[in-house]
């Protein structure tokens, strides 16, 4: 069965004032982003075949459409987000038969991993649905009957190809010409009609994993997948399709062509939207060059806040070449925002009216926030709108370090908007401590207590040198009138 998530209530509407404008793939301009029901958005994103863990590149398109999802929630529309999941494809078949066990249930295993994986990174509270394939076996065989039906597929020896060229405008997504697609990711076979014609269905061999259908004991070919379960789920158009660049041919164009062909209806989708790629050492990272570091593997090492920085420090739209730099200095980034944070945090509370210095922050934090909105709202522009943010945390470093106290509301409201804005990146949301913070406050409170000591008895030097050492750490001392206080710098 598919997996049902029930997604975290969405943030309050924001910015109906302003336009969301969105470059889709299909008409190669930056457009208007108007959905086709209102303010519900359907989005459908391209999952991932379950027969190995899933890597860092992919995860670099789930997080960017996960801010996508994100933004758009946060702009108070409704969304219905489906990531289907391929758990029946010639790949699990193989690596099952590499290791003697049975497909079904090697997809099963790596089916469990990718929700945790996805859990772990912060996407699954907002897909509302993860169809598997080998729940809509019976709407494929009906849409491909459709597609025979009406002249665009045929049947050769049990197995089902769609006739690429019975097709207008197949090209009107990839843009390449059809002598150019001979080139590109095309199953060899003498039986099809044309050399860029696609599998619908594929016979078993004998005893192979299959299922009953008009024209043979087979499975689906890869791509009739994504159309049953969208059109089963949606109906015959929808908003928005996600995935990588590398999905635009075939797959995506083979999708429209199955979709339009069978229901007449277009555009089968209205914005489609890439996200570039993650390379390493030049490449494409991915499981058949075996260049990858799995999701798990990165974890080990860095926090998943880390890796969502990471991954939306580059548009969505372009690639990004692996670096464990870029990593440790996603780290780094994200510890200046949460030390930021908590320099703020700790002020004690005022009351009263606002004095002008608050009044002055209250406003700059105002103009930061539209700056990071308009970002968000030209193609979800992540690098514009994450300068915004450490705009937005340099100005609250400043504000802690030349202020004694804040006023409370005041105070509440900036830390509310502060960790709101890092929301869309699923950034900033752990407690007001970093892990093991208590800890780290006893100690410091500890060696704080000590130096007073130190202080009393005009042991200067030792006093001195705690201090220093301290410092050295990134945490500073200062000497106020009402006893010694902290903060990290």
């Amino acid at each position: 069965m598919w997996k049902l998530i029930i997604p975290h209530d969405s943030l309050p509407e924001r910015g109906r004032g302003m336009v969301l404008k969105v470059h889709n793939t299909l008409t190669r301009k930056r457009e208007e982003f108007v959905p086709m029901h209102g303010r519900r958005v359907y989005v459908f994103v391209c999952g991932q075949t379950v027969y190995e863990d899933v890597h860092i590149g992919h995860a670099k398109t789930y997080v960017d459409f996960d801010v996508i999802v994100r933004w758009l929630k946060r702009r108070g529309y409704s969304t219905f987000y489906l990531m289907n999941i391929t758990d029946i494809e010639d790949k699990i078949i193989n690596r099952a038969k590499e290791r003697g066990v049975d497909p079904i249930e090697l997809a099963e295993h790596y089916t469990e991993r990718f929700f945790e994986d996805m859990e772990a990174i912060g996407i699954t509270q907002n897909v509302n649905l993860f169809p598997k394939t080998t729940d809509y076996i019976p709407e494929m065989i009906e849409q491909i009957q459709g597609l025979i039906e009406k002249g665009y597929a045929y049947v050769v020896d049990g197995d089902v190809y769609f006739h690429v060229p019975a097709f207008e405008d197949y090209t009107k997504l990839s843009r390449m010409n059809l002598e150019e697609l001979g080139k590109h990711r095309i199953e060899p076979d003498p039986r099809k009609k044309s050399p860029i014609d696609f599998a619908l269905w594929k016979a078993s061999e004998p005893g192979e994993l299959g299922w009953d259908s008009p024209w043979s004991r087979g499975r689906p070919g890869w791509h009739i997948e994504d159309t049953a379960m969208s059109i089963s789920i949606f109906g015959p158009q929808y908003d928005l399709h996600g995935g990588g660049t590398d999905l635009i041919f075939p797959h995506h164009s083979n999708e429209i062509a199955q979709a339009e062909a069978l229901t007449g209806k277009r555009p089968f989708v209205r914005y489609w939207l890439h996200s570039g790629l993650l390379n390493i050492r030049g490449e494409k990272m991915s499981k058949s060059l075996v260049n990858f570091i799995t999701i798990r593997e990165a974890l080990e090492r860095y926090d998943p806040e880390v890796l969502r920085l990471y991954l939306i420090s580059t548009h969505y739209r372009k690639p990004i070449e692996y670096k464990e730099e870029g990593l440790e200095m996603a780290r780094d980034r994200l510890k200046k925002l949460y030390n930021s944070l908590r320099n703020f945090s700790d002020l004690p509370n005022s009351v009263g009216a606002l004095a002008d210095d608050e009044r002055a922050l209250t406003d700059s934090l105002e103009r930061k926030k539209r700056q990071f909105e308009e970002a968000m709202d030209d193609d979800f522009n992540t690098p514009a709108a994450l300068t915004a943010l450490f705009e937005i945390s340099r100005e609250l470093n400043v504000f802690a370090s030349s202020h004694s106290q804040v006023n409370s509301d005041m105070k509440e409201k900036v830390i509310s908007t502060f960790r709101e804005l890092g929301w869309v990146f699923s950034i900033l949301q752990e407690g007001e401590r970093e892990p093991a913070g208590e800890l780290v406050d006893s100690l410091v409170t500890l060696l704080m207590e000590v130096r007073e000591g130190l202080r009393k008895g005009e042991n200067w030097e030792l006093s001195d040198e705690i201090r220093a050492k301290l410092s050295q750490l990134g945490i500073r001392l200062e000497d106020a009138e009402e006893g010694p206080k902290w903060r990290i710098e």
